[in-house]
């Protein structure tokens, strides 16, 4: 096993909050939502009802049939980015999720150790929001106070990332990274010694995805844990010898020389390949510069300097409909000449919130009109401060059905779900048309949501039925977010033979989809566990308990 040292300031704080930890692991960061924007599933997905003492009930059913055999997949998401290029986030199956989250549980002061890296600038620690992590690396202001703090008398700057990081990640390595590489080989020779609960992590990670030793499921904060390790073992062995900062994957050193620098990509690409991993060889992504150069790329800057900033008579920022359209007019064509850039996504953030009456609902459809051609500003149309009295409801239903219509060609699961989620803010439905070709993307997450329509209904549950009806456990997997939802509605059976997953799940009124304003009582007995008003020393009962009035 490896000497843990005294973890930092912060990581010791955090090391006293289990609950925040616990919570943060099944309410707040089960489902891809990392961005500080949480944007990646629409509002309408949420994981607030699983709660702790649910996946603990969860972690003790034990796997029979092919469960043992085969064990889990999971449900495939696909998110584009700034230019469309999609990204395959992951939502685990509930009880793989489960049985994850009960060995995070058990080591949770050595993984907290292992994580400590003053060298990564995205760190696990308590957030309001009660998530663990947020990946805020995208924020330009902070990174350059950051990078400011760590560059003073620097030559040169040398840049690299981690090819595919996720999905390159090999499941075995975190025995090396947590034990040693030679301990970890030594106790593999040496059985007798039982199996490191590394190990035991490993396994029920790989579980979730087929039993597969390559790659993690993207999104989940387990997965971003496991990467955590593995690389701040690999910043270990950097630090005192390099200054540098790690934004997940992401690695920026300052080199007082450009030998210092071309060392510094020598050795970090060494270190990862130690734990099978290696850097994106394209030449964009490996670059050593000269300083001084600009904190922030150049485009950025542009959209700064061109930004309207005015404030009116009320002391706020403001802008006219005229500013606006010439912004975004900017915008476009800056977009075109900057195709490695998130232009449009930065520029609709810069000025969403300053909009007001006709200019708000002027950049609303600006907005709306370029969504249809980048799905990754869809969630930005809900930041826009575009009154109802604006809105011609059937219009919009239209367009959004548009939207829903060509993301569903394009098999894009994040813009047929929000599409989905704007027409049922809208209250209005999708198109037959647009129902059928939801289906005929297998899309598991968009045929969910499609399913909380009324001309959504039959086809989604012809569609599971066929899938029952196969009954591949797979497949079950594949779709296990639809078949949940169709259960809890008593549309369908629980399509799993011999596994009470549903069973429990359902049980304390866990929803995934359009959850009800009013909490669970799962969910009140967060709050109760929480209360700092507890007399000192009283122990929380438990949630069974709660849930008989005994508390």
């Amino acid at each position: 096993m490896k000497e843990f040292t005294t973890p930092s300031s912060n990581i010791a704080v955090f090391l006293g909050e289990e609950r925040h930890f616990l919570e943060a692991l099944t309410r707040w960061n089960y489902f891809p939502n990392q961005k500080d924007s949480s944007t990646e599933l629409p509002p309408c997905f949420s994981t607030r009802r699983f709660t702790p003492e649910i996946a603990e009930e969860l972690s003790q059913v034990e796997l029979s049939g092919d469960r043992r055999t085969y064990y889990f997949d999971l449900v495939e998401y696909r998110a584009t980015r700034f230019n469309n290029v999609p990204r395959v986030l992951g939502l685990i199956h509930p009880l793989a999720y489960s049985r994850i989250y009960a060995k995070l549980k058990e080591h949770r002061e050595d993984i907290y150790v292992l994580m400590d890296d003053e060298n990564s600038a995205v760190a696990a620690q308590q957030h309001n929001d009660g998530r663990m992590f947020i990946m805020n690396y995208e924020d330009h202001e902070t990174k350059t106070k950051t990078n400011l703090e760590i560059s003073f008398a620097a030559g040169f700057r040398a840049h690299a990332d981690v090819a595919n990081c996720f999905g390159s990640i090999y499941t075995h390595s975190l025995e090396w990274a947590i034990q040693g590489y030679e301990q970890a080989k030594e106790r593999l020779r040496d059985r007798r010694n039982g199996k490191h609960w590394s190990s035991e992590l490993d396994t029920v990670l790989r579980n979730a995805k087929r039993n597969e030793t390559s790659g993690l499921p993207i999104g989940p904060c387990t997965s971003s844990i496991a990467v955590e390790i593995i690389l701040a073992a690999v910043d270990k062995e950097l630090a005192g010898k390099f200054r540098f900062i790690r934004y997940i994957d992401d690695y920026t050193a300052f080199c007082n020389t450009h030998l210092e620098a071309q060392e510094f990509i020598r050795t970090l690409n060494i270190e990862l390949a130690k734990y099978r991993l290696s850097l994106n060889l394209n030449k964009t992504k490996i670059k050593i510069t000269e300083l001084p150069e600009p904190s922030i790329d150049s485009w950025v800057t542009k959209l700064n300097n061109v930004t309207p900033w005015r404030i009116d008579s009320n002391g706020l920022a403001t802008l006219s409909t005229h500013e606006a359209i010439n912004f975004l007019d900017y915008a476009v064509q800056l977009n075109k000449a900057e195709p490695d850039g998130s232009v449009l996504k930065l520029a609709v953030g810069l000025i969403c919130h300053r909009t007001q009456g006709d200019t708000a609902w002027t950049v609303f459809q600006y907005v709306l009109n370029l969504a249809w051609h980048y799905p990754i500003l869809l969630p930005m149309l809900e930041k826009i401060d575009a009154t109802s009295g604006y809105y011609d409801s059937n219009s919009l239903a239209e367009k959004f059905n548009k939207i829903l219509e060509i993301n569903a060609i394009h098999r894009r699961s994040d813009g047929m779900c929000w599409a989905m989620y704007y027409l049922k803010n809208l209250k209005s439905q999708p198109t037959v048309e647009n129902a059928e070709l939801v289906i005929q993307t297998s899309d598991a997450a968009a045929i969910t949501l499609l399913s909380s329509f009324e001309a959504g209904v039959e086809p989604a549950v012809t569609y599971a039925n066929a899938i029952i009806e196969r009954g591949t456990l797979y497949e079950l997997d594949q779709n296990w977010i639809l078949l949940y939802q169709l259960f809890f509605n008593e549309i369908i059976d629980n399509p799993y033979a011999n596994d009470p997953t549903f069973e429990i799940l359902k049980k304390y009124d866990v929803q995934f989809t359009n959850l009800p304003k009013k909490d669970s009582k799962a969910e009140d007995y967060c709050f109760y566990y929480s209360n700092p008003f507890r007399d000192e020393g009283e122990l929380p009962v438990s949630l069974q308990d709660y849930l008989e009035g005994k508390s």
